[in-house]
């Protein structure tokens, strides 16, 4: 029968067969690579952390080693010892998956000052602990171990930022990639129509089978224009996928998924409405964060036994005669034909569901495995935005009492200040120390301490202005920074402070906790400089006058203090 077909007839069939051969390995070819640069944004993601996590327990220790070598309370080594019992795995972690000599070479460096600065600050402890604090004060005064810190910063930073440019390269590569499969797809299919099309003409011309040609010329057709739609979906999703993680990778806190995910599910899931729910920090229910389509009136918890897909561990499709739908589907019985639940997992835990309801003839077209691989790469990137958001809240927050820390404090206040200066305004700052702290800790235990410290920070909270900034600026010491606020005014909200420290009563394990006070030290800073050149000193200063003339009262910096009598009516 081949022998019958002439030559241009087989020139065609070849060519056909060619293209559909170029159909068929275009999307595994277009997967694999795509794979395999998402497969390298994962290692350098990780890389990052590991360097975030090094930087971190230097930090955490260095913390702790001040804390202790401030306020003599060996509690305060509790971030020291977690930050030096992390640094050696964190530091074999770093050279275990150095991939270049060049990074070899930094992390050794790395390993190097590390050491150092753990030697540095073990040494000040000691001499803390041996009674030697002006040597340990000395040595910390001597500026080694900042200097050796701001190196490990500078080292850290920079190999961060060497990732982050290939992460955004990795990025730009997989677009280029998916844009040019997109094009080569688009040709594919079009070159295949017009030999279809001229392969029709010569089999009508050439053989008497006309009907039986044609047939099988339509057929082919229909065969090859259905892979061409497929790779133009598969190149379709690729995009829009890498869109959505790019998105993804410049949220900053959860709140924000609900505007983001929406956008990107109803291009990669059409025609369906869904809703993303994550577990809370208790692991006891799950939150909705983000629906789209007609989910938009989905129920706000889901409890973990409300959703087959959690209760057997794998993906769950129901449909409306299915005996196990989910107790929390009611939304979409009225509108869709099957609901589908898919566990998303990030790292071996489960943090949410899917849930996507759609139609019985869009639920079988076989995008099972388009859906378990969405949920796994939202999985990641969800996973990453609350790494991110939960470090950068342990960077600048404390955890005890809710309060920014003394770093974020430190950083607030020098850009007031350059603010005050510009502007030749006034901003005040005042110094509070809790009264008889350690007599609270001795009597109803560091359980008591905390509730007062937590009542306290409350208490500020409340009496302060949302452009205030509250601190904890170490032990049982609280800071405020007031920005356009003088010194007389800012005496009259510390005064506030202190009345209301004194009426409050805190129940702890039985007993009552009352007769609470603090001593306040305030500092006024004007742009013009006719004043000392760091308010924060000067409030410490007046600070202890208020707590040298009997304690439970306020001092303003550079003002004739009270007698005993006047003071004690305050």
């Amino acid at each position: 029968m081949f022998s019958r077909l002439d030559s241009s007839l087989k020139i065609f069939g070849a060519l056909i067969i060619l293209i559909l051969a170029c159909l068929a390995t275009l999307p595994i070819l277009s997967s694999s690579q795509a794979n395999a640069t998402l497969e390298a944004l994962k290692e350098g993601a990780a890389k990052e952390r590991s360097y975030s996590l090094m930087l971190t327990l230097l930090q955490d220790a260095e913390t702790g080693q001040r804390g202790f070598l401030i306020g003599s309370d060996e509690s305060f080594l509790a971030p020291y010892n977690a930050g030096v019992a992390g640094i050696p795995a964190a530091l074999d972690h770093l050279q275990r998956h150095a991939s270049s000599e060049a990074e070899r070479t930094l992390v050794a460096r790395i390993v190097e000052l590390s050491r150092a600065k753990v030697s540095e600050m073990d040494q000040t402890i000691r001499l803390k602990k041996a009674g030697k604090t002006k040597a340990a004060m000395d040595m910390v005064a001597s500026q080694r171990g900042k200097v050796i810190m701001d190196d490990l910063r500078t080292l850290l930073g920079r190999q961060q930022k060497a990732l982050a440019d290939h992460r955004n390269g990795l990025r730009d590569q997989l677009t280029a990639t998916l844009r040019y499969n997109s094009a080569l797809g688009i040709g594919a299919s079009l070159a295949s129509v017009v030999l279809i099309f001229a392969t029709i003409y010569i089999v009508t011309r050439s053989l008497n089978e006309q009907a039986e040609s044609a047939r099988q010329s339509k057929s082919l057709a229909e065969n090859n224009a259905q892979l061409a739609q497929q790779a133009a979906i598969r190149a379709e999703r690729l995009a829009i996928t890498a869109d959505m993680l790019q998105a993804l990778d410049s949220v900053k806190t959860p709140p924000e998924l609900e505007r983001v995910l929406p956008v990107f599910l109803r291009k990669l899931l059409p025609g369906t409405s869904g809703a993303v729910y994550l577990y809370r920090n208790s692991r006891d229910v799950l939150e909705l964060k983000a629906s789209w389509g007609l989910m938009e009136d989905a129920p706000p918890m889901v409890a973990p036994g409300e959703c087959w897909a959690l209760r057997l561990g794998k993906v769950h499709r129901a449909s409306r005669e299915h005996d196990l739908c989910c107790d929390h589907g009611a939304t979409w019985h009225r509108d869709h034909e099957s609901q589908t639940c898919v566990p998303m997992i990030s790292q071996g835990d489960v943090i949410g569901i899917l849930v996507i309801a759609g139609d019985r003839h869009d639920a079988s077209r076989g995008d099972s495995a388009h859906v378990v691989s969405l949920a796994e790469q939202l999985s990641l990137a969800i996973s990453n935005v609350s790494l991110r958001h939960t470090l950068r809240y342990q960077s600048t927050v404390d955890p005890l009492t809710g309060l920014y820390n003394r770093r974020f404090f430190d950083e607030s206040l020098k850009r007031e200040l350059a603010r005050s200066q510009r502007s030749h305004s006034v901003c005040s700052v005042v110094m509070i120390d809790l009264d008889h702290f350690k007599r609270i800790n001795d009597t109803y235990g560091h359980d008591g301490g905390d509730l007062v410290l937590q009542a306290a920070s409350r208490v500020l909270l409340q009496r302060v202005r949302a452009s205030d900034v509250a601190c904890r600026y170490g032990g049982e010491e609280l800071v405020l920074m007031l920005p356009d606020c003088g010194a007389e005014e800012a005496a009259k909200c510390a005064e506030t402070i202190r009345l209301t420290l004194t009426d409050m009563v805190i129940q702890h394990q039985g007993a009552t906790i009352s007769g609470i006070s603090a001593s306040f030290g305030v500092a006024q800073w004007r742009g013009d400089g006719e004043q000392e050149a760091d308010p924060l000193q000067a409030a410490d200063r007046a600070l202890y006058a208020a707590k040298k003339d009997g304690r439970n009262r306020v001092v303003i910096a550079g003002q004739p203090r009270q007698d005993e009598s006047n003071a004690g009516t305050r």
